[in-house]
């Protein structure tokens, strides 16, 4: 059972009140001796599952960890790094989603997409991750060779690829842009961006994980190749958080790639999180090119369009939007950019929700709608 779900807390909340009925049964029933002992370990058992309950609550809200195993550092689960259970794609993922073919087929029929389990190989990185593809209603039930634009989702730290869904129902949320013809449909690609208990900033690390290889590279080379999924300049990136770092930052450095890029409450210098100046081993170029400011101020890029989002409610995010955006505003007045900073919120999965529709709406602007490739006409 995933601890993010409420079957879990609801399960945590019965075992609070049959604790605290457990303590109130037995308060005035324990012999003279042990009463004293028996009630200050009754509510010492109260406090603690209390706090059990408000710790599962807020990672219910925030979405920090899916899993025991993720809780406990453990990353072999299939929510975090994936441990292959069958032989590789030729294409570089497999599909753990049983049937999925003909379940998206039957989902097509009511416009729905279908969410597939997979695992994202990297031929280049050498990393092997679990993630999530969701496929529109349009792929199934659309021309045999259309192809689909693709927004590549980031999440935070700590977080997974489940956290989407699960926490913004980003399935339900995509398709009703797509039904009023606000974005076009595309695919959705979430892949997970860090393994362990230490944030990758999806950068490739000095001596250890190469997840910008994996995340720009690899990742959407397989997609592309393994789907219909159209190539470079059709697609975007979108991240929360931790996360909205990855989507400007590896955006930014791949261009040819990623057409617009937003993100929502993430940072723009490198090493923010805890423990990642680790991943630069004090190499203060390597943490240079990897800070979205500084690339912008001695880069001048030309693309890609970029949307920030911070809210009002979380003064952290409102600092870095701002410093970005006057940085965009000073080094590259070009580049397509539009900043959101909304009046009250904070940094959670409730804003982020409520921020998502405005954001992919205008990252469409710059994706194409889905295209059949043209027939070409025999000659005698």
């Amino acid at each position: 059972m995933r601890i993010t779900t409420w079957p879990f807390l609801v399960m945590l909340y019965v075992l609070g009140l049959l604790c605290l009925v457990a303590v109130y049964v037995a308060w005035n029933r324990w012999p003279r001796v042990a009463a004293v002992p028996g009630r200050v370990i009754g509510m010492i058992l109260i406090m603690s599952v209390g706090a059990v309950i408000a710790m599962a609550q807020v990672n219910h809200e925030f979405g920090f960890y899916t899993s025991l195993s993720d809780l406990l550092g453990n990353p072999g689960t299939e929510h975090s790094l994936a441990v292959p259970v069958r032989p590789q794609s030729a294409s570089g993922v497999d599909v753990l989603t049983a049937n999925w073919l003909a379940a998206g087929r039957h989902a097509a029929r009511h416009g729905k997409g279908e969410m597939l389990s997979v695992i994202f190989h990297g031929a280049h990185s050498g990393l092997s991750h679990h993630g999530l593809l969701y496929l529109p209603a349009g792929y199934f039930r659309g021309p045999a060779d259309q192809r689909f634009p693709a927004l590549e989702v980031f999440h935070g730290f700590p977080g997974s690829p489940e956290t989407f869904p699960g926490n913004m129902s980003i399935q339900n949320r995509l398709e009703t842009e797509i039904a009023a013809g606000r974005i076009p449909p595309m695919v959705l690609v979430i892949p997970q961006v860090y393994q362990g208990g230490t944030s990758s900033e999806c950068v490739n690390a000095v001596r250890g994980p190469q997840f910008e290889t994996y995340l720009a590279i690899d990742v959407f080379d397989d997609v592309v190749a393994g789907f219909r999924v159209l190539p470079a300049r059709s697609w975007a990136t979108f991240g929360i958080s931790t996360g909205g770092f990855c989507a400007t930052n590896i955006a930014l450095h791949h261009p040819e790639r990623y057409a617009a890029a937003a993100s929502l409450s993430g940072y723009f210098n490198a090493a923010e999180d805890p423990g990642t100046s680790a991943l630069y081993l004090d190499a203060r170029f390597g943490r240079r090119i990897n800070s979205p400011l500084w690339w912008v101020r001695y880069h001048a890029p030309e693309a890609p369009a970029l949307y920030l989002f911070a809210s009002g409610g979380d003064p952290p995010a409102v600092a870095e939007a701002k410093a970005m955006t006057e940085t965009l505003r000073r080094y590259c007045r070009a580049l397509p950019t539009t900043t959101v900073i909304t009046g009250h919120g904070g940094h959670n999965w409730g804003v982020w929700s409520a921020a998502f529709a405005p954001a992919v709406d205008w990252l469409a602007q710059y994706l194409p709608a889905p295209l059949t490739p043209p027939v070409i006409q025999g000659t005698d």
